[in-house]
């Protein structure tokens, strides 16, 4: 029986701290939407990409007053094959209460005056 209790209270742990841990996470679908956080949290986004072609996300535009980047973004592959796609992850930490635009392109950067050949944008409402 003690075997049981300590297990279950193992589990119960596991599932508070992972709760507690975790943040919003979102990918394409939510484009063009408001996503409304309470301050501390974080946000962690997913977009498809390949940067075997030389495209890969950045931040074109947030006010980092409100929403900070937490690190440089970061690409992996499941796929060892050469050209796999894979995904983009950034993560954000809500630092003020306020409203911010964040802008994302998918670009060549060393192509300059030249628009993302894709964009994702969505308004962050931090409380």
């Amino acid at each position: 029986m003690k075997t049981l209790n300590r297990f279950l209270c193992a589990i119960l742990m596991i599932v508070a701290l992972s709760a507690c841990s975790s943040g919003l996470q979102i990918d394409k679908e939510s484009n063009g939407k408001t996503i409304s956080i309470p301050s501390g949290q974080s946000l962690e986004i997913k977009l498809q990409g390949n940067i075997t072609t030389g495209y890969e996300w950045q931040v074109i535009s947030v006010d980092e007053t409100i929403l900070k980047p937490a690190g440089e973004p970061k690409y992996s592959s499941e796929s060892t094959l050469a050209g796999a796609g894979g995904e983009f992850l950034f993560k954000f930490e809500a630092k003020n209460p306020g409203e911010t635009n964040l802008k994302l392109g998918y670009l060549r950067p060393w192509e300059e005056n030249t628009e993302p050949i894709e964009t994702f944008e969505i308004i962050v409402m931090v409380k």
